[in-house]
């Protein structure tokens, strides 16, 4: 019984101690930030900071180009998904953005004129519990060059 009693004065004292070791410590740590100012570096507020080339990304257009910048575009291109149920959309447009769409209703498609087959993709995945197999149809130029079904969710290329 002594034993336990000593073991537990002995625990007491060790985290007494290491607590007032840890406000000493703490009174020679610089404190100039917990002061109630904000620390400010100009680096965070730097655009360029995160783009080694020093080239800022375009913003993601919301809405997808159907027409490349470049002109009208050598290839049509048509995505087409199809589900029982509202799928989410990922896929690349004329002006070769990716771009995501949230619970869109099936059937969905889009019709666009691309001159790279490389970044003609479109993905989909099931949105909800009842959207059942989902499939995904990419046409170039009127000729079937894709098809895709899964459960899960499909995907398909335009090369």
């Amino acid at each position: 019984m002594v034993g336990l009693v000593v073991t537990v004065v002995a625990a007491l004292v060790l985290a007494f101690c290491g607590c007032v070791g840890l406000g000493v410590l703490g009174a020679f740590v610089d404190d100039s930030t917990s002061a109630g100012e904000p620390y400010d570096d100009p680096y965070l507020d730097d655009p360029y900071l995160d783009d080694p080339d020093g080239i800022a990304d375009e913003p993601t257009p919301t809405v997808p180009v159907t027409t490349p910048s470049g002109g009208p575009g050598r290839f049509t291109v048509v995505y087409e998904v199809t589900a029982t149920g509202p799928v989410d959309v990922q896929f690349y447009d004329a002006g070769e953005n990716l771009l995501h769409l949230d619970d869109v209703a099936s059937p969905w498609r889009l019709r666009l004129t691309a001159n790279n087959r490389e970044r003609v993709q479109v993905t989909a995945t099931p949105a909800g519990p009842d959207a059942g197999d989902v499939t995904c149809r990419i046409t170039v130029d009127g000729r079937e060059v894709y098809r895709n079904s899964g459960r899960w969710g499909a995907t398909c290329f335009g090369w």
